[in-house]
């Protein structure tokens, strides 16, 4: 249950909405054609897991829903490239997370055999006890996964990444809000029971195993949905961490994307991989967001007042244990 409950929350749910109105087959194709005329590219030949979010004078720009272990998604991309010849590419990355792009292959597949607590320490390293915890879980997570199905995480990515590079004047865009802020704006958004619901199902739950047809799964939006429904039947706070990891970052994507087109300045034709469950957020927050609906998405609220009880707590604590110390070692 823990790897559905990860690939619900990061995919989009992870998540609850997907780009596909109903199951087609992958034959099939969204759109076709292949020039463009005064209104736009017309006849566009797309994967079933594309939207063509906007097609007019002003710019053309297909978005891609992907499943992030899917060898078929990083085909995908190829595929969309080939057809639309991008000038801009944004991938639903953050800095922290840019080097997933550089990421060999082989040489991640052979760390995760051996990926151990230090291991673990080392990419956590400076985030708060919590934060760290519920940040090293998720790379665990991907970890096992990707030993599971034999295929690292991203690589849809790293294909739009080196089909970037192909292109003259192509450019690459990160479009996703800094892991760090989602993963704390997610903690702080629960209360004490609630952080203990969820860790205590993370911690406890039976993994099932994956393989890779059950991967391609998650493309399917009643599929989707009834793992939310099972997920939040169990533990209702997963509500709370799906507001944060999925509406709040379908907007951040949803602004980012509309800079890129703005940024563009020659007729933009842009490309956007995003995980699947993005997808739906994006088609509806796209051309709405301003800068004043972002700004607030991108602070970190004050810490709960819980915390700061348990760190006052701990260090009184402390403190009494060492004088209880030195009091029995003067006057026995």
């Amino acid at each position: 249950m823990r790897y559905q409950t990860y690939i619900i929350v990061r995919q989009l749910c992870k998540s609850l909405e997907t780009v596909l109105n109903k199951r087609v087959e992958r034959s099939q194709t969204l759109c076709s054609v292949y020039s463009r005329n005064d209104s736009g590219y017309s006849n566009i030949k797309l994967p079933p897991s594309a939207t063509l979010l906007q097609n007019d004078r002003q710019a053309t720009v297909v978005l891609l829903g992907t499943v992030h272990f899917s060898k078929q998604s990083v085909e995908d991309v190829s595929q969309i490239v080939k057809v639309l010849n991008p000038n801009a590419i944004l991938v639903e990355l953050c800095r922290q997370r840019v080097s997933l792009l550089e990421l060999d292959d082989k040489k991640f597949l052979e760390d995760v055999k051996n990926f151990d607590s230090r291991k673990m320490k080392q990419v956590v390293r400076g985030q708060n006890f919590v934060s760290g915890m519920l940040h090293a879980m998720l790379l665990k997570t991907y970890a096992d996964i990707a030993k599971e199905l034999g295929v690292a995480p991203g690589g849809e990515f790293r294909r739009a990444y080196h089909e970037m590079k192909k292109i003259p004047d192509c450019k690459l865009f990160l479009g996703d809000r800094p892991i760090q802020i989602t993963i704390a704006r997610a903690f702080q958004s629960l209360s004490v029971y609630e952080l203990g619901q969820v860790l205590y199902h993370l911690t406890t739950s039976n993994p099932k195993p994956l393989d890779k047809f059950q991967l391609e799964r998650y493309k399917d939006k009643d599929f989707v949905h009834a793992q939310f429904e099972e997920i939040t039947k169990d533990v209702p706070a997963f509500k709370k961490i799906f507001h944060v990891f999925v509406d709040e970052r379908d907007k951040c994507l949803a602004y980012s994307l509309q800079e890129c087109v703005r940024t563009v300045a020659d007729n933009p034709r842009v490309l956007a991989v995003v995980g699947m469950g993005h997808v739906d957020g994006i088609v509806k927050y796209y051309g709405k967001m301003r800068q004043e609906d972002i700004v607030p998405l991108l602070f970190v609220p004050p810490p709960p007042y819980y915390t700061v009880l348990l760190k006052k707590g701990l260090k009184f604590t402390f403190y009494f244990l060492v004088f209880s110390f030195f009091y029995k070692l003067l006057f026995g």
